[in-house]
């Protein structure tokens, strides 16, 4: 499908937002959550192992756990069962303590205020969406993109290729905003200009991204243009 471009822009034409951990503080809710699936699986995580289910897919999700635990997740129904248990779990927990990520709304204001086109692209399943949408705010975004509306979650780039194709922008002329190694490689493999900023410390990190941060407080319009290396937005 082809990109149209009306008129000229300034950068960015369009942002992306991860979810997880990028806009919510949403990463120690699933910590809670999956350290008890682990345990029914056979194994308490350890911090490596959770650290490898980052923003993963739902199928490398399991295929870690199934590794860590020796609990076999070798057919659907047992798979349907334990994605059961853990979407419960998450949803539960999801329903009364989200909070924002440092800088998050503050800068989704900014940028609704500018009229920069948004979207969110996250692997967390259309299930599980209704909690953090409320909390965020759906009339934000222009696209919601999750990961089982793709046929490749991150870290293949097909996420943030969609959220280009919906958006009708060039990811070259995007910002995506990330903050696991899993979602920044997709960013980057779909072209966009990357501002990763890890949501626990020590991850390694992304070739390819544009600039890294420790939070987003303080990431303006501004910051965001100096991306594409021009200092000047649409007014």
């Amino acid at each position: 499908m082809p990109f149209s471009h009306p008129q000229p822009t300034a950068f960015p034409e369009a942002v992306f937002f991860d979810m997880d951990g990028t806009l919510i503080d949403s990463e120690r809710l699933w910590d809670i959550a999956v350290e008890e699936l682990s345990e029914h699986m056979g194994r308490r995580v350890d911090r490596e192992t959770r650290e490898r289910t980052l923003g993963a897919s739902t199928e490398t999700f399991f295929s870690v756990l199934s590794e860590y635990t020796g609990h076999a997740v070798d057919t659907p129904e047992e798979l349907d069962r334990l994605k059961s248990i853990l979407h419960a779990r998450v949803a539960e927990l999801f329903a009364t303590e989200l909070e924002w990520r440092p800088g998050a709304r503050e800068l989704l204001d900014a940028l609704g205020a500018a009229g920069v086109p948004l979207a969110l692209v996250t692997n967390t399943e259309s299930a599980l969406m209704a909690a953090p949408l409320e909390v965020i705010g759906e009339s934000r975004f222009s696209a919601v993109i999750t990961g089982d509306r793709v046929a490749r979650s991150k870290p293949a780039p097909e996420p943030y290729l969609a959220a280009a194709t919906a958006l009708s922008v060039l990811p070259a002329r995007a910002v995506a905003i990330e903050d696991s190694t899993t979602g920044a490689t997709s960013a980057v493999g779909a072209g966009c200009m990357t501002l990763y900023v890890p949501s626990s410390p020590g991850q390694p990190d992304v070739p390819g991204v544009a600039a890294r941060r420790d939070s987003l407080a303080g990431v303006d319009l501004g910051v965001l243009a100096s991306l594409g290396g021009v200092e000047e937005l649409r007014g």
